[in-house]
C-alpha cells in the first residue's frame, strides 16, 4: 500500500497545469485511484486563463486550445471508464473570478526591476510572486540571468498571472473547503500560488512529478519535489524497508548510468565515447588531477537555498578556485561543462568562454565526446556543486568535494567545506585525509533512485514522454493540432 491508497472519503482539489505526457496521464491516474477510494474531486482546468505558463510561456492561442482540448479528452476518458466519475467535478477559473474583473480591481505589475534579486524579492500580498515568475523565466530562457528588460512582457504576464491565481484560489478554497490539494511540481507561475495559499491556510497539499523510473510517479505530501530534506527522509525510509537484495538494486543504478541507459530521464552522456580522455592527459604524469563538474545554473536559480554555500554561483566558485590554484603547478585542473548546456548562448556559457577559459583550467565543452565516467576514474579529486556525478564518483571510490546542495548531501560520501579557504586546504594539502566512506551510503542513494515513487496502474510508458492511458493515447482534437502546427510554421 502507498500513501496515495490511504486517502479516502475526502474532498480534493486538483489543479491541472502541465498537460504533456506523462503529467496529464499522471493526474488521470491519481484521480481514478482516488475516485475508487470514495473521494470527491474538483479538477480545476485552465482555459487560456494563464497568461504565462511552463508549457506555453508566450501564451500562444493555438497552444492554449490544443492543451485544453487534450485535457478535455482526458476528462472524457475518465467519465466513460470510471464507475465513480460522478464524484469528479470540473471547475474553471472564470467560475470564481475572471482575469478582466481582477484587472479592474487595480492590480498593475511592477516592471522596473533593476536586478534578478529584486524581481525574486517581489511579493504580492503574502505570495512570493517574483520568485515564481523568475523560476518560470529561467526555465523558459535557459538562462540564470535573463535580460529583464528584454523579457518585460513575460515578467508582466507572469506577475499578473500569479497575483490573479492567488486571489482565485482564495475563493476556490472558501467554496469547496478541500481536505487535500494536489498540484504539479510547485515552483512555477501557475502552481506556486495554490501551494502558498495551502501553506497560509494550513491545508494539506501534495505535489506530483516524474518518479525514479518511467513506470512510476512521485507523489509527496507538503513538499515540493526538489526538497532535499524530504529526499533525505525518503532515502532512509526506503532503505530501512527494503529487502535483502537492496544492495544489488542500489548498485544497479550506477551500472546503468555508466551504460547510458535511459529508463528515467535522458542520458546526457550517451553521445560520449567510452574511455575517451582529453589529449592533455598524456602530459599529466606526477600531477594531481582535479576535475570540476558544474551544473546548469538555470535548473535551480528559481529555487531558494539551492546554490553553493559560500560562492555566488558555480561560475564564481570555479573562477575563485582557478585563481587560488595558479600557485600550484603540480595540479592539473579540468572543468567538465554539463552536457545539458550544449548549444546554449546564455550567461553561464558566455562566462565560461570569456572568463574561465582564460584561466589555468582546461574546459571540456558540453558537446565534447570525452567520457565523463573515465574522467572520474582517472581524476584524483572530483568537485561538484549539485551534480549526481558526486555520488556516482563516491560509489566508484573517488574523493569527492561537494560545494552546494545535493540529494545525497546527508549520506556522508563527500567532503563539504565551510569556506573557500577550507576548500583550498582540502585540494592542496597532501597531508589532508579524506574521511573513509561507508560503501553502503552511496548505494542507499542508488536504491532510492531505483524505487522512489508510486507505480502506475493504468498508464504505460513507451518512452520518456510517450505512453498510453488504459491502452489509449490521449490527443487533442486533430484539426486543432493541425492548426497549431500551421501557426508554428507561419510564425
Amino acid at each position: 500500500m502507498t500513501h496515495l491508497d490511504t486517502i479516502k472519503n475526502q474532498t480534493i482539489l486538483l489543479q491541472t497545469s502541465n498537460h504533456p505526457t506523462p503529467h496529464l496521464e499522471t493526474e488521470l491516474e491519481i484521480m481514478e485511484r482516488l475516485l475508487q477510494q470514495g473521494n470527491t474531486i474538483y479538477w480545476i482546468i485552465c482555459k487560456g486563463d494563464f497568461q504565462a505558463c511552463f508549457h506555453n510561456p508566450e501564451h500562444r492561442l493555438m497552444h492554449c486550445k490544443v492543451c485544453h482540448s487534450r485535457v478535455e479528452n482526458g476528462l472524457k476518458l475518465l467519465q466513460t471508464t470510471v464507475e465513480n466519475h460522478r464524484n469528479l467535478y470540473k471547475l474553471q477559473y472564470n467560475d470564481f473570478l475572471s482575469l478582466t474583473d481582477f484587472k479592474q480591481q487595480g492590480y498593475s505589475p511592477q516592471l522596473n526591476f533593476k536586478s534578478k534579486d529584486e524581481l525574486k524579492a517581489h511579493q504580492y500580498k503574502t505570495y512570493d510572486n517574483g520568485m515564481a515568475t523568475m523560476s518560470s523565466l529561467v526555465s523558459y530562457t535557459r538562462d540564470h540571468e535573463p535580460d529583464l528588460f528584454k523579457y518585460q512582457d513575460f515578467i508582466r504576464r507572469g506577475l499578473l498571472t500569479g497575483a490573479y491565481l492567488y486571489e482565485v484560489f482564495q475563493l476556490v478554497i472558501e467554496k469547496i473547503k478541500p481536505d487535500l490539494v494536489i498540484i504539479f511540481n510547485g515552483r512555477f507561475i501557475e502552481n506556486r500560488p495554490l501551494l502558498r495559499v495551502c501553506e497560509h491556510r494550513k491545508i494539506t497539499y501534495a505535489t506530483h512529478e516524474r518518479g525514479g523510473k518511467m513506470k512510476n510517479f512521485l507523489f509527496r505530501f507538503n513538499s515540493i519535489p526538489h526538497s532535499f530534506e524530504a529526499i533525505a527522509e525518503e532515502i532512509q525510509t526506503l532503505w530501512q524497508n527494503a529487502g535483502a537484495d537492496r544492495e544489488q538494486i542500489g548498485a544497479k543504478f550506477f551500472a546503468k548510468r555508466v551504460k547510458r541507459i535511459e529508463d528515467a530521464w535522458y542520458s546526457f552522456t550517451k553521445n560520449q565515447n567510452y574511455g575517451q580522455l582529453p589529449e592533455s592527459f598524456k602530459a599529466n604524469q606526477d600531477k594531481k588531477i582535479i576535475t570540476i563538474f558544474n551544473s546548469s545554473l538555470d535548473e535551480y536559480e528559481g529555487l531558494s537555498g539551492f546554490g553553493p554555500k559560500f560562492y555566488t554561483n558555480d561560475n564564481d566558485g570555479i573562477l575563485q578556485i582557478c585563481e587560488s590554484l595558479k600557485a600550484y603547478p603540480n595540479i592539473k585542473l579540468y572543468l567538465r561543462v554539463h552536457p545539458n548546456l550544449k548549444g546554449l548562448n546564455n550567461t553561464q556559457n558566455r562566462f565560461i568562454d570569456e572568463k574561465i577559459k582564460a584561466s589555468n583550467i582546461e574546459v571540456i565543452a558540453p558537446q565534447d565526446s570525452v567520457d565523463s565516467y573515465e574522467l572520474v576514474q582517472k581524476s584524483d579529486i572530483i568537485i561538484v556543486f549539485t551534480s549526481t556525478v558526486g555520488v556516482e564518483a563516491a560509489f566508484a571510490g573517488k574523493k569527492v568535494v561537494l560545494l552546494g546542495r545535493a540529494a545525497y548531501e546527508s549520506l556522508q560520501c563527500a567532503v563539504i567545506p565551510k569556506s573557500h579557504d577550507e576548500l583550498m586546504r582540502v585540494l592542496t594539502d597532501d597531508a589532508f585525509e579524506f574521511p573513509s566512506v561507508n560503501p553502503e551510503n552511496p548505494i542507499k542513494f542508488g536504491y532510492w533512485f531505483e524505487n522512489f515513487g508510486i507505480d502506475y496502474q493504468y498508464y504505460q510508458a513507451s518512452g520518456i514522454s510517450k505512453g498510453k492511458y488504459k491502452g489509449q493515447t490521449i490527443k487533442a482534437n486533430f484539426f486543432l493540432r493541425r492548426l497549431k502546427r500551421m501557426a508554428k510554421w507561419f510564425s
